[in-house]
């Protein structure tokens, strides 16, 4: 990231009274489950990133819930909850860094978030439990292989027992031809820091 990004990001902090600028190296966290050998160093996906790719789901927001697969300090949760999500959930398997999310979401100050229903949750995301509602899900390239292609057939698996709409944001999507190999997701947008997948039930 330039110095410009790296100010907005600090800019951002500052604005909201959180703490979320920083790489973390995992060997320096404790992780909880036994998939410390898969994650990828916490790097936070910058502010202006997110709220446009977010501001341009054209989805009804209020049916939807947001999830994070490797919320990290929780930013993208943050920025998140700018927007009318019935939940939101972050998902990291790093304590020290769920730690930090869970203050971040309690000392979050904006005049304009829409949803105040934000969880951070220490787990590893085989762990977890996939809401039965429409889903967004944000991956920012937190896990490889060996523990994407399991959460993709569990997300699989949860659309063949409950379908329902789901779009899935990959930044920085390294493996994002597993998605489509392992899911019924496809592709429909790519551009330079992420790829954008969807699956539309048909009622």
């Amino acid at each position: 990231m330039n110095a410009i990004g790296e100010a907005r990001c600090r800019i951002f902090d500052w604005q909201h009274g959180v703490r979320t600028c920083g790489n973390a190296n995992l060997a320096d966290l404790t992780i909880v489950g036994d998939n410390a050998s898969h994650g990828v160093f916490y790097h936070p996906s910058h502010p202006k990133f997110l709220f446009e790719v977010f501001s341009s789901l054209k989805i009804d927001y209020p049916s939807y819930s947001f999830v994070d697969l490797g919320s990290g300090k929780g930013r993208a949760l943050l920025v998140a909850s700018e927007f009318p999500f019935s939940e939101i959930l972050g998902v990291e398997f790093a304590v020290e860094l769920h730690d930090i999310a869970a203050r971040n979401i309690q000392r979050y100050r904006s005049k304009t978030q829409k949803c105040k229903n934000v969880k951070s949750l220490n787990l590893d995301a085989l762990k977890f439990e996939i809401p039965l509602t429409p889903l967004v899900l944000f991956l920012c390239n937190p896990f490889r292989p060996d523990v994407l292609v399991p959460v993709l057939q569990r997300l699989q698996s949860s659309l063949d027992s409950h379908p329902r709409d789901v779009t899935l944001i990959y930044g920085a999507p390294f493996h994002g031809g597993l998605i489509e190999q392992h899911t019924a997701l496809r592709c429909v947008e790519q551009s330079t820091y992420h790829n954008t997948y969807r699956f539309e039930h048909q009622s």
